[in-house]
């Protein structure tokens, strides 16, 4: 049986995840700075371990000292969206850059070499094609401008795990995510999440204030075939492995928000919505690729 710890577990992809590698064979060890951690992950996981923030660095060295090893694969999921981070860049620096900088550290000490990161369109900046990206893209222009310290911490960490592999040996694997379709009450509060506030409000007779442009393209993928994605490219041969700096794409769907509401309107005709912009949800939205490439 394989073995993942999942730091970050009670998190939005960290609870979904959790649940999908427990149901494809994994022994998984669910870890999260939360002391309490839910229901939902103690269910799945065969152990959880609260208390882990990846800012400490003596907490993750315990962690790994005591559920970590050679054949242990390790998701570091911890990470604020995009508009958390705009909002607080220091403190989501210290977190994304900082954490990964201890997590690779606590898994060098016991021996880890197999290590998953979830990437974001967010790291794709205005020069970058609005059609069919290739996540190689990235790797062909590093020096490009993610516009958003959102995007730029995320190439700090594909750096750090660049540098794990070339000098330490390591086997890091990023699937770059869009937004993500979901039915969860609550996820986060990041740009994307337009798309299910509005159904929400329409399951509920209510108006719906729209953060963005109407007629803007985002990429977005069901949460149930992104999970598909990252158990597969977790549990993948190495040697299967041959993108550049092994990062691969979670496409699936993209359309707009008018098309959205069309589309709920064909179920709902009483749905009804006005535009209210968020600065910075606008900001993203109009920064991010229409269409992720599958290759």
């Amino acid at each position: 049986m394989s073995k993942t710890l999942i730091v970050g577990a009670a998190g939005a992809v960290g609870k979904r995840l959790t649940a999908a590698l427990s149901r494809a064979g994994s022994e998984v060890i669910a870890a999260d700075r939360m002391e309490v951690i839910p229901s939902t992950l103690r269910d799945v996981a065969k152990t959880c371990v609260g208390g882990v923030d990846v800012r400490d660095k003596d907490a993750l060295a315990k962690l790994f000292k005591e559920h970590g090893g050679p054949e242990t694969a390790v998701w570091n999921l911890a990470s604020p969206l995009s508009v958390e981070t705009a909002l607080s860049p220091e403190v989501a620096q210290e977190v994304v850059i900082g954490g990964m900088k201890n997590t690779l550290d606590a898994m060098k000490s016991v021996g880890c070499r197999r290590i998953c990161f979830t990437d974001s369109i967010g790291s794709f900046g205005a020069t970058s094609p609005r059609e069919n990206v290739s996540a190689s893209w990235l790797v062909d222009n590093p020096t490009q401008d993610p516009g958003s310290d959102y995007g730029l911490q995320k190439r700090a960490c594909r750096e750090l795990l660049d540098e794990f592999a070339q000098r330490d040996g390591g086997d890091p694997r990023i699937a770059i995510l869009p937004g993500v379709l979901h039915a969860e009450p609550v996820w986060g509060n990041g740009t994307t999440e337009y798309a299910l506030d509005a159904m929400l409000a329409a399951s509920r007779g209510q108006e719906f204030e729209c953060p963005i442009d109407l007629d803007v393209k985002l990429p977005m993928v069901f949460v149930d075939d992104l999970m598909c994605g990252l158990t597969a490219l977790q549990m993948a041969p190495e040697s299967e492995l041959r993108e550049p700096q092994r990062l691969y794409n979670m496409p699936g769907l993209t359309f707009t928000a008018n098309e959205l509401f069309r589309e709920i309107k064909a179920h709902l005709p009483g749905f009804t919505h006005h535009q209210k912009i968020n600065a910075n949800m606008d900001k993203f939205a109009k920064l991010w690729p229409d269409t992720l490439s599958p290759d």
